[in-house]
């Protein structure tokens, strides 16, 4: 199972365009930019029909966006897993 889920948007001059969930497809972070504004939110990342690349990415995050998506398209998701680490 991946630890982190890495979500490329494209850019349309946005001041994020990647965004990082845990497993369950809360926001751990957004980049470059918004990463407080982002943390939290919920992605459905266990949806195919709604989670995939080139369409816009669904979303949840009151007050802001109530289960809508964004104005941005999925560019590439990324399933990154932690490495063992070594004694």
């Amino acid at each position: 199972m991946a630890t982190k889920i890495k979500i490329t948007l494209e850019d349309r001059g946005q001041d994020f365009t990647t965004l990082y969930t845990d497993e369950q497809g809360i926001v751990t972070d957004a980049q470059p930019f918004q990463a407080r504004t982002w943390r939290g939110a919920i992605i459905p990342v266990y949806d195919p029909g709604m989670f995939k690349v080139g369409e816009r990415l669904p979303i949840h995050h009151p007050p802001h966006i109530e289960y809508g998506f964004l104005r941005y398209k999925i560019q590439k998701i990324e399933y990154l897993y932690n490495e063992p680490q070594s004694t």
